[in-house]
C-alpha cells in the first residue's frame, strides 16, 4: 500500500500555466524583419522634402515627367537596395532569397507595380478621381511616377499597418479568453480592421491641386472600401512572415503570395464596382481623367 500524500506537501507547479507571457514587442522579433521595417520607416521620411520639393516646382507648361519618375525611382530604389546593403549582424553573408528585405521587396514590386498598373480604374471609374501632375507617360492610364513611387509608400504603410498588428495580436494573446486564440478568423478580421486606416487618413490629403474627387461619396466612403482592399488583401499575407527570430518564410511562398494578393484584390475591387458603388454613384466605364482641368470639375481650371 502506497504511502499517505503530505498535505503539507507544496502542490507541484504546472509551468505552461505560471509561465510568464513572452516579452512585448513594439518592433519584430526577426532581426532581418526588425533592419528592414526600420529602413523602411527612416528611408520614406528621408524623402519626404524630395517630394514636396518636386511637387511645389511642378510645370503645368511642359510635361513633368523628368523630374516626377526620377523622385520615384529614388523612393523605390532606395526601399528596395537599402536592406540589401545595411543588413542586420544575423544576415550578414546569406544568400539573397533569405533576406526579409529582399523577398519583401520581390512582394512590393509585383504587387505595387504590377497592381498599380491593372487596379486604379476604380480611381477614375467608381471614386471619379482626378490626376492633373502634367504628365505624358500614362500607361494603362496611370502616371509612370506613381508606380516606382507605390513601391515606397506601401513599404512604409506596411511598416505602420504591421505594427499595429503585432501589437493588437500580443495584447489579444494576453488576455486568456477565446480572442487569445491565433486562428484564420482572428486574422481575418484584425486585417479587415486596420485596413481603412490608411485610406481614411490619405482622404485628408486628396483636396489638392493634383488629385482630388468629384464627389464626398467617393472621397469619404468608396475611396476607403477600395483603397481598403488594397491593405486588406496584403496584410493576410505580410504579416504572417518572419515573425519568429529564425523564421524565414520561402521566396517562392512570398511570390505566391504576391500574386494571391493581386487576386484577392481584383475580386473585391470588381464587387464593389459591380454591386456597391451603382448604389451611391455613377460608375463611369473606360474613363481616364488625366490632366482635364475645367472649372467643372474638383480640379478647377488648369494653373
Amino acid at each position: 500500500m502506497s504511502a499517505p500524500a503530505d498535505p503539507t506537501a507544496t502542490p507541484a507547479r504546472n509551468d505552461s500555466l505560471t509561465a510568464d507571457p513572452p516579452k512585448f514587442r513594439l518592433l519584430s522579433a526577426n532581426p532581418g524583419k526588425r533592419r528592414t521595417e526600420l529602413i523602411y520607416a527612416i528611408w520614406f521620411l528621408l524623402t519626404v522634402p524630395i517630394q514636396g520639393f518636386v511637387v511645389l516646382n511642378l510645370s503645368y507648361d511642359k510635361p513633368n515627367d523628368p523630374a516626377l519618375v526620377g523622385q520615384a525611382v529614388v523612393m523605390g530604389a532606395g526601399m528596395l537596395l537599402l536592406p540589401l546593403i545595411l543588413r542586420a549582424r544575423e544576415d550578414k553573408g546569406l544568400p539573397l532569397r533569405e533576406l526579409y528585405g529582399f523577398r519583401m521587396g520581390i512582394f512590393l514590386l509585383i504587387f505595387a507595380c504590377l497592381g498599380g498598373f491593372i487596379g486604379t480604374d476604380p480611381w477614375y471609374e467608381v471614386l471619379h478621381g482626378h490626376f492633373a501632375f502634367n504628365t505624358e507617360l500614362n500607361p494603362n492610364g496611370v502616371p509612370l511616377f506613381m508606380l516606382p513611387m507605390t513601391i515606397s509608400v506601401f513599404g512604409f504603410y506596411s511598416v505602420l499597418l504591421g505594427t499595429l498588428y503585432r501589437i493588437l495580436t500580443q495584447l489579444l494573446d494576453r488576455t486568456n479568453t477565446v480572442l487569445a486564440r491565433d486562428n484564420l478568423i482572428r486574422h481575418a478580421v484584425l486585417c479587415a480592421l486596420i485596413a481603412p486606416i490608411m485610406p481614411l487618413a490619405e482622404t485628408f490629403a486628396y483636396t489638392g491641386s493634383n488629385y482630388c474627387f468629384d464627389n464626398g461619396v467617393g472621397m469619404w466612403g468608396l475611396n476607403v472600401l477600395i483603397y481598403g482592399a488594397w491593405h486588406f488583401s496584403s496584410l493576410l499575407f505580410y504579416t504572417r512572415w518572419d515573425t519568429a527570430p529564425d523564421q524565414r518564410t520561402p521566396l517562392a511562398t512570398v511570390i505566391l503570395s504576391a500574386f494571391a494578393t493581386l487576386g484577392i484584390l481584383m475580386v473585391l475591387m470588381a464587387t464593389t464596382k459591380t454591386f456597391i458603388a451603382p448604389h451611391f454613384v455613377e460608375v463611369s466605364h473606360g474613363v481616364r481623367n488625366l490632366n482635364d482641368w475645367s472649372p467643372d470639375n474638383c480640379l478647377g481650371p488648369r494653373p
